[in-house]
């Protein structure tokens, strides 16, 4: 019985034209995205808790709230993501600076769409925060993979 990764072989090995490195590539991205998804799940947990908590319980702004959300969130990010997704050999000291960096753009990406979904188009604040989430995921995957936790 031949194992998974002898299949695999056996399926790039007759690809031409540099396909071959997808098969390292793709599994690879896959895996990270994987991870990133979980991580994000806890983050975004936190994130929608203090959402929640501050938007209803305290009654502040919803824009305001979204932020100081991310910002919860965030905290719980860096680690988890560090550790658990990109297992970056980057000194901790510059790939925190990095991740704040990242986490700024992402703060005031957040306060842009919460802005366009609340304001703009009138969508209800939780209906806003959950497509803001899907922006704001694809903007940090992208930029921590390849400028917080890249080579």
């Amino acid at each position: 019985m031949q194992s998974n990764s002898h299949r695999d072989d056996d399926l790039f090995a007759k690809t031409r034209y540099g396909l071959r490195m997808f098969k390292v590539a793709i599994p690879r991205l896959f895996r990270q995205l994987i991870a990133f998804i979980g991580v994000g799940a806890v983050a975004t947990a936190v994130d929608y808790a203090v959402f929640l908590g501050v938007f209803f319980f305290f009654g502040i702004d919803p824009i305001l709230a979204a932020l100081a959300g991310y910002a919860a969130g965030g905290v719980i990010s860096y680690s988890l993501t560090r550790k658990h997704v990109f297992k970056s050999e980057r000194s901790h000291r510059s790939a925190v600076l990095r991740f704040m960096a990242v986490m700024a753009g992402g703060f005031l990406l957040t306060g842009y769409a919460m802005r366009i979904f609340v304001d703009g188009l009138q969508l209800a604040p939780i209906v806003a925060r959950i497509l803001t989430f899907g922006v704001v995921l694809v903007f940090n995957f992208l930029t921590h993979r390849f400028f917080t936790f890249g080579r």
